[in-house]
């Protein structure tokens, strides 16, 4: 079953992102929203990725502009806040990590 997991705080100061790392299972995806753009650079984060290549991330193109982030890897999948609820519905459940 796939799983959703929306991050929406920096792992820099809070340790969601790091918990959500920790339960992440191969298929899942991870959706960056609010401060959760921040991660982008997160070294735990790229690291998780590069090893586990079945996992996707998206993140919100205008919660990443708000706060002046701009990913440079192509494993960053930009959306809009209009395509969350077709993610929510591709996947058989969400957790939001916060």
């Amino acid at each position: 079953m796939a799983m959703l997991h929306l991050i929406r705080n920096s792992g820099f100061n809070s340790n969601a992102l790091t918990q959500c790392l920790d339960m992440i299972l191969p298929q899942d995806s991870i959706l960056l929203i609010d401060d959760g753009c921040y991660n982008f650079s997160h070294a735990l984060l790229l690291k998780t990725l590069t090893e586990q290549q079945d996992i996707t991330l998206y993140f919100i193109s205008q919660h990443a502009d708000a706060r002046a982030q701009c990913p440079n890897n192509k494993l960053f999948i930009p959306i809009t806040l209009g395509e969350v609820v077709a993610l929510l519905f591709k996947h058989d459940n969400s957790i939001t990590w916060s």
